[in-house]
């Protein structure tokens, strides 16, 4: 009788599936169809980044979607081959961290919305939401990096991979954490805003804030964080059992909790972009965060601490400057188009 087989040497003929790295064959026509969706996703990410010059939040978008593709392609090939160990590790690398950029591209968006409403309503700096939620996503990414290293070494030598998974759980954890903060934070400056009043609200972004393109964009934001944590959470229940648990192995969990969930993301921060809800007060927007200090300076952490100094009053002029300049470069726009022959 012939002794246990390597799960190295193992293929169809010899191995059942359940003992393969997936425990299933991967259905092949729901991961093409997720693998269409994800490349329409970045090619929409793409595009609007040409539209609207959104920089930041459209290269982490495209990168969270180019991850998304990979590890999809390394779904299907282990449809034809349960067993391949590139097909594992693309798959655990791509979908495993793709979440991790389009959480920085959520954390982007926070700034600006501080500053369509006003940043004096704000308790810290419009800066403060940019820094330090990025320094938290790139600590997560650095948690989970070596993870899915150390899962793919693993692999390597026929070895169940726990301790990259329990790594990986360190770092997804890390990741809730911040994401939740993050919440609180949003949580905490609505707040402040319905109870400052709407006379409070910075007076030049009104037009902006009451149409329906910015209503819409923080609507699909805020299904964005929602499907974020759904996934992360189910990324938490599937990592605390490993690679071999009973999440990790359950395609349909899978696919509705962790696939479905960050497709509706890409989709829902493309089709409500921020350079659509914000139009042209996105780079005005952008101007104005520009002429913030950095949260790391003395007294330019808090906006009370802004505010008790000469820093504000500075902050408050030069980006009316900056709107003044803009509106009247739209209106010689104007003026020039108009006076066209035939216009």
């Amino acid at each position: 009788m012939a002794g246990p087989v390597s799960i190295l040497k193992c293929n169809a003929s010899i191995c059942p599936v359940t003992a393969s790295w997936f425990g299933y064959r991967p259905s092949l026509a729901m991961n093409a169809t997720f693998l269409s969706i994800f490349i329409i996703a970045l090619v929409l990410h793409t595009v609007f980044y040409y539209r609207y010059r959104t920089t930041g939040f459209s290269i982490c978008m495209c990168i969270g979607c180019a991850l998304e593709v990979s590890g999809y392609v390394g779904r299907i090939l282990a449809h034809f081959n349960p067993w391949s160990l590139p097909a594992f590790f693309v798959q655990i690398n791509g979908i495993g961290l793709a979440p991790t950029f389009f959480a920085a591209g959520i954390y982007l968006c926070l700034t600006r919305i501080v500053i369509a409403y006003g940043a004096g309503i704000s308790r810290v700096q419009p800066k403060v939401y940019t820094y330090v939620f990025i320094l938290c996503d790139i600590g997560s990414l650095v948690i989970q990096l070596p993870g899915g290293v150390l899962s793919s070494m693993s692999a390597s030598k026929g070895r169940e991979p726990t301790t990259g998974a329990h790594i990986g759980l360190a770092g997804v954890c890390f990741q809730v954490f911040a994401l939740s903060i993050w919440v609180l934070l949003a949580m905490e400056f609505a707040v402040r805003c319905w109870m400052a009043g709407r006379s409070a609200w910075e007076a030049k972004y009104e037009r902006m804030r009451d149409g329906w393109r910015f209503i819409a964009f923080l609507a699909g934001l805020g299904l964005a964080v929602t499907t974020l944590y759904a996934r992360s959470v189910y990324r938490i229940v599937e990592l605390r059992e490993g690679y071999t648990g009973r999440f990790a192995r359950d395609e349909i969990a899978f696919f509705v909790l962790e696939g479905l969930m960050i497709l509706v993301l890409s989709l829902v921060t493309a089709v409500f972009h921020p350079g659509f809800g914000f139009g042209e007060m996105y780079q005005v927007i952008t101007e104005q965060k520009a002429t913030y200090p950095s949260p790391w300076k003395r007294r330019a952490f808090f906006m009370k601490d802004l505010t008790g100094t000469n820093q504000l009053v500075e902050l408050t002029e030069r980006s009316e400057t900056l709107h003044s300049e803009r509106t009247l470069k739209g209106s010689d726009n104007e003026r020039e188009r108009l006076a066209r022959p035939g216009l």
